[in-house]
């Protein structure tokens, strides 16, 4: 037989294989063991985290005769004839490739028919939200009042696009996105079952980067084993998934935290040099920074990043938390630009300078660090020593009185001049105009000469 990738062969068979998804299976079992389960399912949830998997799953527990709490055997002919999709009563339909009207009718009408083998007849629709208008109304009547041992499962990863008609008439479970650490274990179980060697910061390195999918982690697990020849190493693992080492995210933090621009921009070239993608490169940055903000009020949650090392430990104690902030919203708009660049370096050195120029805010600056509460006590107990010497000085002039400047005199003279009535003001211009003319007659006369003038 052909290689089948890892998750088509490691896909769940069972509710208690499916990972991170324990509300949505224990639910199911107790629906299947009590007896009440519904007409119609709506499973919704991000990709690769078991929607489709879980409604193979629920077909086989409702059908399996050997099934115990609500789990199937996995052993009887209908649960083989359902893993292997050769069950005529369990059709599964896509519908991105079936979504017209014409199609919806067929299924109606053939689901008036009863089931063959098993006891229910299980319609499995995927990808739902891509039905058109047309074909929604035809699902809406039957999916109200489908006949008798027939169920409907509706798998979305869209379901804000589904009519809300549509949605009332089913039972809803959402599925979310698996945990790091979940998708972790997952992959250490199944390498041992391969006996397969492995490193688990490489196996840290394809969680965060599957982002919540199981699926994506397998497929980049496959990917790795393959380029290492059955080997998992970090090396490996950065190199598919284009990840750079945490000592290099750690530099690269540190270095534009201390406003040195020139050795940021010399690390980013390196990680570009290395032919890192420049995506992935602000996904990690973000995780890097989140953990240094985390940990700072809950160090229990930091589980992406080695919180021992010297670098990381500084970082978080001695940057106010409004750095970071800032550092976040920075990154997550060059992250929502790069998608629709060609040219990523040249928003990443534009990121690299602007990071390297945030500074905490006022109100923030007291949280910098201890040594920085240092300097900014000793220049406060300066000041206020220089403010008492200040006050001491006002109170000794005040005691021993001082003189007032001329021109403070003047002023004050004026002000407390009385004022001068009209007739007053004339009689003394006038009397002024005398003064200056007896005083000025002097000066016009000829100057006297000695003898008699001549006749």
């Amino acid at each position: 037989m052909s290689y089948q990738a890892l998750y088509r062969v490691w896909r769940p068979q069972r509710f208690d294989e499916i990972v991170g998804q324990t509300v949505i299976t224990q639910t199911l079992k107790n629906a299947i063991v009590t007896q009440q389960t519904s007409h119609a399912y709506l499973f919704c949830g991000p990709r690769g985290t078991g929607k489709t998997s879980a409604a193979k799953i629920f077909a086989k527990a409702i059908n399996c005769p050997n099934q115990k709490d609500g789990e199937p055997c996995n052993e009887c002919e209908i649960c083989k004839s359902i893993t292997s999709g050769q069950l005529n009563d369990v059709i599964e339909i896509d519908a991105a490739s079936n979504n017209g009207v014409e199609e919806i009718r067929d299924i109606r009408d053939k689901a008036k028919y009863a089931p063959t083998q098993a006891t229910y007849k299980i319609y499995i629709i995927d990808e739902v939200h891509m039905l058109s208008t047309g074909a929604f109304n035809a699902l809406l009547k039957t999916l109200e009042e489908p006949p008798a041992n027939v169920i409907f499962i509706l798998a979305t990863t869209e379901p804000h696009k589904i009519p809300a008609t549509i949605i009332s008439r089913t039972q809803r479970f959402d599925f979310k996105r698996i945990t790091a650490q979940e998708s972790f274990d997952r992959m250490v179980y199944i390498l041992k079952q391969k006996q397969v060697d492995f490193e688990e910061p490489a196996l840290k390195v394809i969680a965060n980067a599957a982002e919540g999918g199981m699926r994506d982690a397998l497929s980049i697990l496959d990917q790795t084993i393959s380029f290492g020849d059955n080997e998992v190493t970090l090396d490996n693992a950065l190199l598919v998934t284009g990840s750079v080492t945490e000592s290099l995210l750690a530099d690269y933090v540190k270095q534009v935290v201390a406003h040195e621009t020139t050795a940021g921009l010399a690390a980013l070239q390196k990680v570009l040099d290395d032919g890192k993608d420049a995506g992935r490169f602000v996904e990690d940055v973000i995780s890097y920074v989140r953990d240094l903000l985390l940990y700072k009020e809950a160090p229990d949650m930091v589980t992406g990043s080695d919180t021992t090392g010297d670098v990381f430990q500084q970082l978080s104690k001695n940057t106010a938390p409004d750095v970071f902030y800032q550092m976040i919203n920075a990154l997550n708009e060059v992250a929502a630009q790069l998608r629709f660049t060609t040219h990523p370096d040249v928003y990443l050195e534009v990121l690299t300078v602007k990071l390297a120029q945030i500074y905490p805010t006022q109100g923030n600056i007291g949280a910098v660090g201890s040594s920085a509460t240092a300097v900014n006590n000793a220049e406060v107990e300066e000041l206020q020593t220089q403010i008492q010497q200040l006050k001491q000085t006002v109170s000794q002039l005040k005691t021993s009185g001082v003189q007032t400047s001329p021109i403070a005199g003047e002023q004050s003279a004026r002000r407390q001049a009385p004022t001068i009535s009209t007739s007053e003001h004339s009689t003394t211009n006038s009397a002024s105009t005398q003064t200056t003319s007896t005083v000025a007659a002097p000066t016009n006369q000829p100057a006297s000469t000695t003898g008699t003038p001549a006749g």
